[in-house]
């Protein structure tokens, strides 16, 4: 059974950040928590997973954003490319005419 509590705590651990864990560390050093690997939360601790979770939506979103550049960038290659072979053939028929 304490195989099973110690194994859920170390994955729980695991999902921290670092924020999490620095609050989680400056808690128990300030004595607002009974230990390190205590369920139960803290100020800082909670304060430092808000911040992980809006530095993983901020990092989402910057992908998100970066992906819609790229979409953007491609089709106004694909613009840039039908125009120059519009223009290519419009020289075509100028020459052979």
């Amino acid at each position: 059974m304490r195989m099973i509590a110690l194994a859920a705590l170390i994955a729980l651990a695991a999902c921290d950040g670092p924020r999490e864990n620095a609050g989680e560390n400056a808690d128990f050093a300030a004595g607002e928590v009974d230990s390190n690997d205590t369920l139960r939360q803290g100020p800082a601790e909670k304060l430092g997973e808000a911040q992980d979770r809006a530095e993983k939506r901020a990092e989402q979103a910057r992908e998100a954003q970066a992906k819609s550049l790229e979409a953007q960038a491609d089709e106004a290659r694909k613009a840039a490319d039908q125009q120059a072979d519009a223009l290519e053939n419009e020289a075509d028929r100028v020459r052979n005419n």
